[in-house]
């Protein structure tokens, strides 16, 4: 018989050095009160569904995950939902004895988090490319005012355009020596 309320300790400290291994140094706690929160209600959530309840729940604490996992530039989508399938992993462990009912029940359970993880997972990583587009268009159109800033008010700009030439043709010294001269004949 598989009693994931019996082993909910081992279970939650096995994904949670899963998490944490990816680390080349221990992080700190806020990272890892993070990460043993948002676990810790995924895998209740996981035991009350096994044992006839529902996931109503889950969802704030996949989303928390997933917003985590999806800022993770070095983790892709597959790496990031391969941290949930490893819960599969861990039940085998230690339950290796489970009757095929019972390993269908548990992965049917773990299953529907992953999908959901993966809903949560993308919506992040959207959301994260739409700000990283935003933050470049943003910076592009302060780029473009500060560029119609300087064609109206930048001194070389102007001695180029007196000059007939292109202003980013020459250094500043060479316009300077081009329209001292050009002035010297004009008079």
């Amino acid at each position: 018989m598989v009693d994931l309320k019996a082993k909910r300790k081992d279970i939650l400290k096995a994904w949670l050095n899963h998490f944490l291994d990816r680390y080349p140094i221990k992080p700190p706690f806020e990272i890892t009160d993070f990460f043993e929160e948002c676990l810790s209600g995924i895998l209740d959530k996981l035991i009350e569904f096994y044992d006839g309840g529902s996931l109503k729940g889950v969802e704030e604490h996949l989303d928390n995950l997933a917003r985590y996992l999806a800022s993770d530039p070095k983790l892709s989508a597959g790496g990031s939902m391969a941290s949930v399938f490893y819960l599969k992993k861990i039940l085998l462990d230690l339950f290796p004895k489970m009757s095929k009912e019972e390993f269908i029940k548990i992965n049917e359970a773990v299953d529907i988090l992953i999908c959901k993880a993966f809903d949560h997972f993308m919506s992040s990583r959207e959301k994260l490319i739409e700000l990283k587009y935003r933050e470049r268009e943003n910076r592009l159109r302060m780029e473009m005012k500060a560029y119609e800033f300087c064609m109206k008010k930048c001194p070389y700009v102007q001695k180029a355009r007196e000059l007939g030439i292109d202003p980013w043709d020459l250094p500043m010294e060479e316009i300077d020596r081009l329209l001292a001269e050009k002035r010297s004949k004009e008079k």
